[in-house]
């Protein structure tokens, strides 16, 4: 099936689930606002509200209320305030304050990326209205997710909302974006042969669903920015559309699925990890694929260490957090970690069967890309692909906060990944320098 057949449809899947893709439309090119337009004038919509920040307003928003507006729509818009002289985040002071402050509407138009799309999408969820969304970066797969990634008591959390109904992207406003932006996308998107070997992982452990369907969704878009990162550097019209499609339908494998284990695994905890603790620090974090991306060559790496293992011998791992690294965060973090005892004991139990090791090896083997190719792929597209290459508080971000960050973001969340198996067999931490130095240092 084409990708865009995909859309507004519902159907079976050799998984054994039915499922549905909300988001029923997606429109690429110089005349995209022009049918959301057409949308809106086809159906009962009275009056439509865009939801932007100063900046994304500027690149686009603007735009578009005009438009609809000459073209007869009632349109407002709603600035979503800066978070001390930056850029406005997801957590839940912010969507206290667009729940409370927004007018009323028919439908809500999220023009930016990631921190917008999931502020409009968590509040048109509470408020039961239905919302577009108008990309103005190729900068993360969250556009057509029905996951809000969020942060709420300190903790960067997921939890299912709603998708958006369509997508209307104009292509020169992506390539008009800040690089940086699309380079976040493209770590984003690469992260998924890491995290679709975690899901794996689960599958395997602890019999956890698995659809294989959402896991190949994107093999056809793949070669285009895997093969050709130049292209991607270039903002070669085609290599760009391919990213941002790739994007796209791995949000869409998350919401027709019900998780984001498609497309987030052990990758995404370091680059939470990251987030949180810059926030409890007060400090300023760098983009989500930028972190993702670093972090995707390292879990590579750390699989690739792990599968030629012929006889693993397990440590008892940790029974407690480090709360010295977590510090005011330990609270939250500690209850996450507890969730997830049963499992390390079951996992260590189940993987110390021979049989057993070498089934996962021939079941997670054949689908990852070789942290090389990872590597090499966002080095030649002037992505971020070092730990110094990742920003903190814009200075470049030292080799101890990294160890420590990839240390203990195993204790996080419930979810199992490879950064556990690693624990378990006392790889993280004897062999993590090493690791750390081979493939996302400098030299």
């Amino acid at each position: 099936m084409e990708h865009s057949q995909l859309l507004g449809t519902t159907f079976n899947c050799s998984c054994g689930k039915k499922h549905t893709v909300p988001t029923e439309e997606l429109v690429y090119g110089k005349n995209a606002y022009n049918a959301l337009l057409q949308r809106l004038l086809s159906g009962t919509i009275q009056n439509a509200l865009i939801i932007a920040d100063i900046r994304t307003y500027a690149a686009a928003g603007r735009l578009v209320e005009n438009l609809l507006l000459k073209g007869g729509i009632a349109v407002s818009h709603f600035i979503v305030p800066d978070q001390d002289s930056e850029s406005p985040v997801a957590d839940d002071a912010t969507k206290d304050l667009l729940f409370e402050s927004i007018l009323p509407a028919d439908i809500y138009i999220a023009v930016g990326s990631g921190v917008i799309n999931d502020l409009v999408k968590w509040t048109a969820y509470l408020k039961k209205k239905p919302f577009i969304t108008v990309p103005t970066a190729a900068s993360m797969n969250g556009y057509a997710s029905a996951n809000v990634a969020a942060t709420v008591d300190g903790l960067k959390v997921l939890f299912h909302a709603e998708a958006c109904r369509a997508v209307y992207v104009d292509s020169r406003i992506l390539h008009e974006a800040p690089y940086e932006m699309t380079a976040s996308g493209l770590g984003d998107v690469l992260a998924k042969s890491v995290s679709s070997a975690d899901w794996k992982l689960n599958h395997l452990l602890f019999d956890d669903y698995f659809c294989q369907f959402s896991v190949d969704l994107l093999k056809d878009l793949e070669p285009v920015y895997l093969d050709n990162p130049q292209q991607i550097r270039k903002l070669e019209p085609n290599a760009v559309k391919a990213l941002f499609e790739a994007l796209l339908y791995s949000s869409i494998a998350m919401t027709i699925t019900g998780t984001s284990s498609p497309a987030s695994g052990a990758e995404h905890l370091i680059s939470h990890t990251l987030d949180m603790v810059a926030d409890r620090d007060g400090r300023k974090h760098d983009l989500h694929g930028r972190q993702v991306g670093v972090a995707s060559i390292l879990m590579a790496a750390l699989y690739e260490r792990i599968m030629d293992i012929e006889k693993p011998q397990f440590r008892e791992p940790p029974a407690t957090i480090d709360t010295a690294f977590w510090g005011t965060l330990a609270p939250v973090v500690a209850g996450e970690y507890q969730k997830k005892q049963d499992k390390l004991a079951k996992a260590a139990n189940f993987l110390a069967n021979e049989t057993n090791w070498k089934k996962l090896q021939e079941h997670i083997k054949p689908g990852l890309v070789a942290a090389t190719r990872l590597k090499s792929c966002l080095a030649q597209a002037k992505a971020a692909h070092s730990f110094s290459g990742i920003r903190d508080d814009g200075q470049p971000l030292q080799r101890e906060k990294f160890r420590a960050v990839v240390v203990n973001a195993h204790q996080m969340r419930e979810r199992f990944t490879i950064l556990d198996v690693a624990v378990m067999l006392g790889i993280i931490p004897d062999e993590i320098d090493q690791l750390i130095e081979k493939w996302v240092s400098d030299i």
